[in-house]
């Protein structure tokens, strides 16, 4: 058959010959076998002659010849033993991807599929290949792909300059991930598990100094421990305070802590006023009741629904949502100053000048600390510590922004492949997934 002529002639440099081929309707198979001489090895051990001393077979899967009939190869070759040491050793069977039973040119027929996007699951659907032998192609061929890059940016002899440290759930509420990013080039430099200072300092212990030896920021949230690991094995560069961390914890802790304080006591309200109209005999006292419940219950119903509309920017506010908001802080001092306090939040993020920005914080946390609302207070007594990464945004207009981003990516990988068993195969996805020849693309084969 042609297939059989195309498949020895092909593997005839390789010391091994097609013998014959059978096939049926839910199998074929191509049988070889060594035609190497003894004189053309040496022992791997000592380097003296060798003599065969028996047989083995391994047999390789390959691409099926057409869909539902695969294809495979029984592979007959030579046992040796050294004439002079005695050792004794199996001939390699070439044709076959290191560490798996299939063929080079089957791994490289998952390799395209894999560039798909596909999960791995859906491979093993259409190939018939085992899981682990799936996972190892890809991780090689993601290796080759993270090599090549490294010697792209060696050649260039390129540094970082910016990065972002920052933490994504393996498992959301009992596992975590750290990721660094080069924020120059998008490329994630390590991934490791954990958020703790072991784990972070996993991250130095394995990277090349000099490589980061123009490091002038980082960018990460207010996690003392990369603070900590960042001054010790960083010392030249500074901490910059992520803003978008820093304004959502305010968001969180005070203004949203606040506005919910508000609409409760507006819901006690209103359920005071009708318990008291419920026991009122004067009928117009009683609707009067009726109707200022109403008003508590209307008040409690739009600042319980105001989250969106107090955490936006209010330069981009809608006319109608401009109204709205207006009407809530005129009857609400405390949300009313808290509010003040995120606006003036953002303009200091704005500042370019480091001095200017020191005074504003400075300003920013007196303000608070003697506001007298008590989520406020807590918040400015615990960021007034980091004064100095908040400042250092105004030299350094960086973010964990795009590693942020990036964790999107991350999210739609876990999904993709219903999760990861093997974390370092999973790490390994999330840096290739950051090179610029695979993040540019999108799901069509790159």
């Amino acid at each position: 058959m042609p297939i059989d002529k195309d498949i020895s002639i092909h593997l005839s440099c390789q010391q091994f010959e097609c013998s014959r081929f059978d096939i049926d309707e839910d199998r074929s198979v191509l049988f070889f076998k060594s035609s190497r001489r003894s004189d053309e090895v040496v022992c791997p051990f000592c380097g003296g002659r060798v003599h065969v001393h028996g047989k083995a077979s391994t047999t390789l899967k390959d691409m099926p010849l057409w869909f539902g009939v695969p294809l495979e190869l029984e592979v007959e070759h030579h046992r040796y033993r050294c004439s002079c040491c005695g050792g004794s050793f199996v001939e390699d069977v070439c044709m076959g991807y290191p560490g798996t039973r299939i063929t080079y040119r089957a791994a490289r027929w998952v390799q395209e599929l894999l560039r798909w996007r596909l999960p791995i699951s859906a491979v093993h659907e259409i190939t018939g290949f085992h899981w682990d032998t799936i996972r190892r192609i890809h991780e090689s061929a993601m290796q080759e792909a993270l090599d090549r890059r490294r010697r792209e940016l060696r050649d260039k002899d390129y540094r970082p300059r910016y990065l972002a440290v920052d933490e994504f759930a393996l498992h959301k509420g009992h596992r975590y991930a750290t990721c660094v990013m080069d924020l120059v080039e998008g490329d994630v430099l390590w991934v490791g598990e954990g958020r703790s200072m072991e784990c972070f300092q996993r991250f130095f212990d394995c990277m090349d100094m000099e490589y980061l030896s123009k490091v002038e920021a980082v960018a990460m949230d207010m996690n003392a421990s990369y603070s900590i690991l960042v001054e010790q094995n960083l010392p030249h560069a500074e901490i910059v305070y992520d803003r978008y961390h820093m304004q959502a914890q305010f968001g969180r802790d005070v203004l949203g802590a606040v506005r919910l304080d508000e609409a409760r006591a507006h819901k006690e309200r209103s359920k005071e006023l009708l318990e008291a109209s419920g026991m009122e005999d004067d009928v117009e006292e009683r609707r009067r009741l009726r109707n200022e419940a109403k008003d508590e219950s209307r008040l409690y119903s739009t600042i319980k629904g105001s989250r969106w509309t107090l955490l936006a920017n209010g330069d981009d506010l809608p006319s109608e949502k401009v109204e709205v908001l207006k009407a809530i802080l005129d009857g609400h001092s405390d949300l009313a100053l808290c509010y003040a306090m995120k606006e003036e939040m953002s303009r200091l993020f704005e500042l370019k000048d480091p001095d200017e920005a020191r005074i504003g914080w400075t300003h920013w946390f007196e303000g608070a600390k003697a506001s007298g609302i008590p989520a406020l207070v807590r918040f400015a007594r615990l960021k007034e510590k980091r004064l100095d990464g908040l400042v250092a945004h105004s030299r350094h207009c960086i973010s964990t922004g795009r590693l942020e981003g990036f964790n999107n990516k991350i999210k739609v990988a876990k999904r993709v492949g219903y999760g990861y068993r093997n974390e370092e195969y999973f790490f390994t996805l999330v840096r290739y997934l950051s090179i610029p020849s695979v993040r540019g693309s999108s799901h069509r084969k790159t």
